[in-house]
């Protein structure tokens, strides 16, 4: 049930899945790149950053 809660909170926020499996730095680096390429695009790569950060959450929550 771990990795799909993992994938679930960063559904909700991008990079929150990743703290959520421990990996602090790589949640905040997740949050903030998807953020900038939010701006930088105006949205239009927030959906593919958003679905990155979902699959990264669950490929990685367990992974030490």
């Amino acid at each position: 049930m771990g990795k799909i809660t993992a994938a679930f909170l960063s559904l909700l926020v991008p990079g929150l899945g990743q703290f959520y499996a421990g990996r602090l730095w790589r949640g905040v680096l997740i949050f903030l790149l998807t953020a900038l390429v939010g701006l930088i695009t105006m949205g239009v790569g927030l959906p593919l950053m958003w679905i990155v950060a979902v699959v990264d959450a669950y490929m990685v929550y367990g992974k030490d």
